[in-house]
């Protein structure tokens, strides 16, 4: 498996400019997000993961892979699987986010105003909490949507 690991970091690596090895699987390289000229880019291969940071610019690896015209699959040994079991962070946010909704309603029923931003995080809350019912009943789409766009 480490093998396919770093050919696929090779196909990242060909990419780059001014690469350079600094250990076992590591490497630093000039950020294509932001038009680096001196390396400022960190690449590693850890536990089946290609993880990618700038440290000039603060790219991700989804960012630097998209940057080089690369699909987001190529920073993981597997593809992703659905389990079938909502992640952990997603269920923490997903209940604070029963909290908002809850919160807003007591104030409107006590004739209070919400707040702009707390109207904003209201209709957050709100269609983060539908993407979660998607999610149970199988939206497959939608998991990949509130998982990249919504959950962050």
């Amino acid at each position: 498996m480490q093998i396919g690991r770093l050919v696929v970091l090779e196909q990242i690596l060909d990419k780059l400019e001014k690469v350079r090895r600094t250990g076992k699987d590591r490497y630093t390289a000039c950020c294509p997000v932001h038009g680096d000229k001196n390396p400022s880019m960190s690449l590693t291969e850890k536990d089946g993961r290609v993880l990618i940071h700038c440290f000039a610019c603060n790219a991700n690896g989804k960012e630097v892979v998209e940057a080089l015209g690369l699909p987001i699959s190529v920073l993981f040994e597997k593809p992703l699987e659905r389990t079938g079991e909502m992640p952990k962070r997603i269920k923490e946010e997903l209940e604070l986010d029963r909290y908002v909704i809850a919160g807003a309603e007591q104030m409107q029923k006590k004739g209070q105003r919400l707040s702009y931003s707390d109207y904003k995080r209201l209709k957050l809350a709100r269609h983060r909490m539908g993407l979660a019912e998607e999610w149970s009943q199988g939206g497959e789409n939608n998991v990949r949507k509130m998982l990249n766009d919504v959950f962050g």
